[in-house]
């Protein structure tokens, strides 16, 4: 059954807001965990957004988390991990949820966090994508590498890095730096497929590891979403990003 609108629930001492629409078709369908930026409540996360205008027409679940703080504990061992992990288990409970299609999106300390589920939650997290955030690595938070002892994230994931090139507060070298760490760990090639007559940058580097992909787009924007068409476009972009890069089979926990 839809939510009437978007309503509120809790689990585990986590507060977060859901939008179902009506309408939905098939056994299963996609869920989107939307993460809100540093001291920004949940709903404006929402309308800044519009996912749940954009899941109407979709199809698709959203959910809209609560950090504890006013920020996101992002660091490796967080707790928020977990808690992400239980919205999602609450979620699947009472509806059909593909599991192979539940997918992160943040900003800002939201990204950080989405960062954070590639990195120790890939077996529930197809794909995550990020606008105006970093590598929790960056911090001193170690995401780990593929080819070294500390196994984490457990596969190759893919990753969209959506930034602004006037972000004056997650610095456009951050973001960079974010996006080549993601190339390394992912096994990707150094050069990528990139758009003609986009402003600023729009390039996919694939095939990586597994098949996954890292998308990169820049636009001329500072830390806050993009508007206008630029955010229509970078909506647009993740979904799609989304949709090409499902949880491989036999991945799930």
């Amino acid at each position: 059954m839809p939510t009437a609108g978007t309503t509120r629930h809790e689990v585990a001492g986590r507060k977060y807001f859901l939008s179902v629409p009506a309408g939905l078709s098939g056994p299963s369908v996609p869920l989107l965990i939307a993460l809100h930026g540093a001291a920004q409540p949940p709903r404006l996360h929402e309308t800044d957004t519009g996912w749940s205008d954009i899941a109407k027409t979709k199809h698709f679940i959203v959910a809209y988390p609560s950090s504890r703080q006013s920020t996101w504990d992002f660091v490796q061992g967080s707790e928020d991990v977990g808690d992400l992990r239980s919205v999602v288990r609450d979620i699947s409970s009472v509806y059909c949820v593909d599991s192979r299609r539940v997918y992160a999106e943040g900003h800002s300390s939201g990204a950080l966090m989405a960062a954070r589920l590639a990195c120790d939650a890939s077996t529930v997290f197809a794909s995550v994508a990020v606008y105006a955030g970093a590598d929790p690595s960056l911090t001193g938070s170690p995401c780990g590498d593929l080819r070294s002892t500390n196994v984490d994230p457990l596969r190759p994931i893919a990753v969209g890095i959506f930034h602004g090139n006037a972000d004056a507060i997650s610095l456009f070298p951050f973001a960079l730096q974010h996006r080549d760490n993601w190339l390394r760990r992912n096994g990707c090639p150094v050069t990528p497929v990139t758009e003609r007559d986009v402003v600023v940058e729009a390039s996919v580097y694939r095939p990586c590891n597994a098949g996954v992909e890292v998308v990169w787009r820049v636009y001329p924007a500072g830390h806050l979403l993009p508007e206008g068409a630029d955010k229509t476009d970078m909506t647009t972009r993740m979904w799609d990003f989304f949709l090409r890069n499902p949880l491989p089979a036999g991945a799930a926990r």
